[in-house]
């Protein structure tokens, strides 16, 4: 009997992205933009930061920089706390950490996967100055209810940070807000890129010095532009002078061609993802002692999260099948090796990380792949 294809959890090839996107890099290419950023990018950065609800976008090489800049550009006092769940994925707690920030952990709920508002009031205290929430898995915590409830406090002061890195989505009430475009995520900018998002110019600025090696210009070839500071009464070029300590993060105009594409494709393949995990769900009901995550906001999920207490025993059933499959990222990332200075117990993180892991719902499966998964579970439970 012929074995069944591999499938994956998020597949790569022609199920992700196709010719035309193909032709966008190419045209780029002939173009002359093998360097830099160009008008594809600034394209780029106007239509998704208008798809999030925020002024300005900042294009960089992954979501991973986009959550490092986003902290670094606000320029917070060395030392302030930030609020950010256990659950959560590395690269939206690395920073605050990498930056000289205290993180303040909260659990989250144990079926939508996110921060509960009450619990991130409960750990408010004056020397937090911003609060970090990752849409985690695609699903988004009630970002309009903590807004309410820190004016209600009068700590409007208290920036809010969107790690949006597993979606897009339209969130106002964050002041900042980032995304990834890696392969496996809902769109893609080749393989890689990240966006930053911005309502303040001031924190736009600092994100560009920050993103192209700490410099205090930009691009422009206007000699009386690039001359416009001094030093020490010397007039020297901006694209050379360095007021941050900052890195090289940018991406380039043939990431943003592809991912020009990939966003005119992305209600087609919401609508797949949203049909592929309505199946699990329907599926799914009542088998074993399976806990489905809570559907009720309808977010664009990025796959569809599961718990069991036999995580292990199915995972291996799956994969023995060609299934591929991963654990719930992070659990109780405060029990990871690099975290472990920060240990607490967290109930609901806690449980995640014990049972908690994802199967695909991405738009390069088909309705019998999700069929042959969940029938491969139920065969599990019996």
């Amino acid at each position: 009997m012929e074995k069944r294809r591999k499938i994956w959890y998020a597949p790569f090839k022609d199920q992700a992205y196709g010719e035309e996107e193909i032709k966008a890099v190419e045209d780029s290419l002939r173009d002359g933009w093998l360097g830099g950023q160009g008008p594809r990018s600034k394209e780029f950065e106007r239509q998704i930061a208008a798809f999030f609800g925020k002024k300005q976008g900042v294009f960089v090489n992954s979501g991973s920089s986009a959550c490092l800049l986003a902290i670094a550009s606000l320029d917070l006092p060395r030392g302030s706390k930030i609020i950010t769940p256990a659950c959560t994925f590395s690269t939206t707690l690395a920073p605050i950490i990498q930056l000289g920030y205290e993180p303040v952990f909260v659990d989250v709920g144990l079926q939508d996967y996110v921060a509960q508002v009450e619990g991130v009031m409960a750990a408010l205290s004056p020397e937090v100055k911003a609060i970090m929430l990752p849409n985690l898995i695609g699903n988004k915590p009630n970002w309009a209810l903590l807004k309410q409830e820190l004016t209600l406090l009068g700590r409007s002061d208290v920036i809010l940070i969107e790690d949006s890195a597993d979606t897009l989505t339209c969130t106002p009430e964050t002041d900042v807000s980032t995304t990834s475009f890696y392969a496996s995520h809902i769109i893609t900018a080749g393989g890689v890129g990240g966006m930053v998002m911005f309502n303040n110019k001031e924190h736009v600025t600092r994100c560009l010095q920050y993103r192209d090696w700490g410099r205090l210009g930009d691009d422009s070839e206007i000699l009386d532009d690039r001359f416009s500071h001094e030093v020490d009464g010397i007039p020297y070029d901006h694209k050379f002078l360095y007021s941050v300590l900052g890195y090289h993060m940018k991406c380039s105009e043939m990431n943003a061609a592809f991912g020009l594409v990939q966003l005119k494709r992305f209600n087609n393949f919401s609508k797949i993802r949203r049909n592929n995990f309505e199946r699990y769900l329907h599926n799914l009901q009542g088998v074993g002692d399976l806990i489905l995550p809570d559907d009720s906001k309808k977010p664009h999920w990025l796959a569809i999260p599961l718990q069991t207490s036999q995580r292990f025993e199915l995972l291996s059933h799956l994969e023995n099948n060609n299934v591929q499959t991963r654990v719930t990222f992070a659990g109780n990332v405060t029990r990871h090796p690099i975290f472990r200075e920060y240990l607490q117990d967290f109930e609901h993180s806690d449980l995640i990380m014990r049972n908690g892991l994802l199967l695909g719902t991405h738009h390069g499966l088909t309705t019998d792949d999700v069929d042959f998964v969940c029938a491969k579970i139920i065969e599990f439970f019996k």
